[in-house]
């Protein structure tokens, strides 16, 4: 098994500016997610670790323990995601923690469909996820990814987001 380096990133609300002109196509809306939804927002997240060949091995580390908090997010709280749809099929997610007191709030990420991206549009969902967290009163937010992949060369430094070293976060299995 690969050894496997994690960032954090972290954000300060407080500096969150304007959001950036929108990349989404007249075709796509962001929307809240509802809990009748959670099962297309797993398999989304689901889709966009396992196929992305950056984090086949890593994802199988996570994955039981990444459903177990989408799933707790969402049946906790109905504004703990957001998903971008296509028309009627939902192609993006991004499902968050508004609670402080988090080890991280950005629990899955924006998580797009391989054959979306590269079009600006996790961009786009980090924002909205970052903005919304900041309108449920959190001045600094916190996100785990893998060090090297998309999320941290390209997405997560946008917006102030800052990285460092960091370890698996707790009741991940290592």
């Amino acid at each position: 098994m690969k050894l496997v380096h994690w960032m954090r990133f972290a954000w300060d609300l407080e500096k969150l500016g304007e959001p950036p002109p929108s990349k989404l196509p007249v075709n796509c809306v962001v929307r809240p997610a509802s809990r009748r939804e959670l099962d297309v927002v797993q398999a989304v997240i689901i889709n966009s670790f396992s196929l992305d060949s950056d984090w086949a091995e890593s994802y199988r580390r996570i994955r039981d323990r990444l459903a177990e908090q989408v799933q707790v997010a969402m049946e906790a709280n109905e504004n703990a995601a957001m998903v971008l749809a296509h028309g009627p099929r939902i192609i993006g997610a991004s499902v968050y923690a508004a609670d402080s007191s988090s080890e991280h709030h950005l629990v899955s990420g924006p998580c797009i469909l391989l054959e979306y991206r590269n079009r600006g549009l996790g961009t786009d969902m980090l924002y909205r996820t970052l903005a919304a967290l900041k309108h449920a009163g959190l001045k600094r937010v916190c996100a785990v990814t893998k060090r090297g992949v998309p999320a941290d060369k390209f997405v997560y430094p946008k917006f102030g987001g800052e990285g460092e070293p960091a370890e698996l976060p707790s009741g991940f299995a290592t």
